[in-house]
């Protein structure tokens, strides 16, 4: 870890209100979630083929979406948003980097995760689509868009946890985990944070648009894992210019 890492961190943490709690602010994230798509999921009875569609877009959706957010509103000054491009690229950024990525306490919960009415602004964007699916009749996929969304806000801050603890033998054997895992710990260099690897669930968007570090097809995206013989030879050079500036140079 660099000097500057270190005192940013040591900084960071000493603006953390006393009365945080990491696991509490977990339980709640967790809480809302899962009442949600348990009163959701007691409403819908006998859905047809058409209902059960709504899964597979809102799942392409909201992957889109993911990438959309990141990519333009996380790590871009956005009038009106820029507490969201603070939180992000001015201190998630700072605080988690490519040599490292891990939290050392509970407390770090704080930095990882989206502050708990995060979920309920998604939500809420999800209600419009809801309504118009009710009231056309569609009660049923109505129901399990808000099921699909909740549980896709759960996946979202399960996976970005997975991606900043410590590594071991678990989080290396899990499939997609581990592949997210590698995906988003380098897109924690700062040499290439700003348009690479933007997915934080599965890395679709990325694939589809051109932005992943990877030269592969989109299976073998998913299921990389933590391969890094598939990085494109142009951010592996990047990547050690950052570590060692003189890698970058021409010599005579």
């Amino acid at each position: 870890m660099t000097k500057r890492q270190t005192a940013f961190r040591a900084d960071y943490r000493t603006r953390i209100a006393g009365a945080y709690n990491g696991p509490f602010h977990v339980a709640l994230i967790f809480a809302v979630g899962f009442a949600t798509i348990w009163i959701c999921a007691h409403r819908i009875h006998e859905p047809t083929w058409r209902d059960w569609l709504i899964i597979p877009v809102t799942v392409v959706a909201a992957n889109l979406f993911e990438w959309l957010v990141h990519r333009y509103v996380m790590h871009r000054p956005v009038k009106g948003l820029m507490s969201i491009y603070r939180r992000h690229t001015l201190a998630h950024h700072q605080f988690f980097t490519e040599r490292e990525p891990s939290i050392d306490s509970l407390r770090d919960f704080r930095i990882v995760f989206f502050p708990p009415y995060a979920q309920i602004a998604i939500l809420a964007m999800i209600l419009p689509v809801a309504g118009i699916l009710f009231l056309v009749g569609a009660q049923n996929a109505c129901w399990l868009l808000l099921c699909t969304a909740a549980g896709l806000y759960l996946n979202y801050e399960l996976f970005h946890y997975c991606c900043h603890v410590k590594d071991d033998r678990l989080v290396r054997r899990i499939p997609l985990v581990n592949t997210i895992r590698r995906h988003h710990i380098a897109h924690h260099n700062q040499s290439i944070m700003m348009d690479t690897n933007m997915n934080l669930t599965y890395p679709f968007a990325d694939w589809l648009f051109g932005t992943s570090d990877l030269e592969r097809g989109v299976l073998g995206h998913l299921f990389n894992g933590y391969d890094g013989r598939f990085v494109k030879t142009n951010l592996k050079r990047a990547r050690a210019t950052l570590d060692d500036p003189s890698a970058g140079r021409v010599r005579a």
